[in-house]
């Protein structure tokens, strides 16, 4: 729990730095920490990325682990695969994200 909370202020403590730099361009005068400002957002949308590529990869474990439990006729444990399954694609998607985030607290608080 304590990671989501994390994430959103890493964010909400990087967004007026975004905002100054947005000002500052718009008036023609190139920021110095631009390149900074890119790297944010480029490490946000490859998290997004790879914590989609890992749900859909989860997903497709839990598909093969379902089928094969039905095609044997252990029914009970398919079932329990299935209650199961949005957990494990929500932890799956969460992984890459919190393996960024964690990296740029690192990062931002200069350890």
């Amino acid at each position: 729990m304590w990671t989501f909370w994390m994430s959103s202020l890493i964010v909400a403590n990087r967004l007026p730095r975004l905002a100054q730099e947005a000002h500052r361009l718009a008036l023609g005068r190139l920021p110095p920490g631009r390149f900074e400002s890119e790297r944010m957002v480029t490490e946000k949308v490859l998290a997004l990325q790879s914590g989609v590529v890992a749900a859909s990869l989860e997903s497709t474990v839990i598909g093969i682990e379902m089928a094969t439990r039905m095609a044997f006729g252990d029914l009970p444990s398919a079932s329990s695969v299935a209650a199961a399954a949005p957990m494990r694609i929500a932890k799956a998607a969460a992984q890459p994200t919190n393996r960024a985030m964690a990296a740029n607290a690192r990062r931002f608080s200069g350890r």
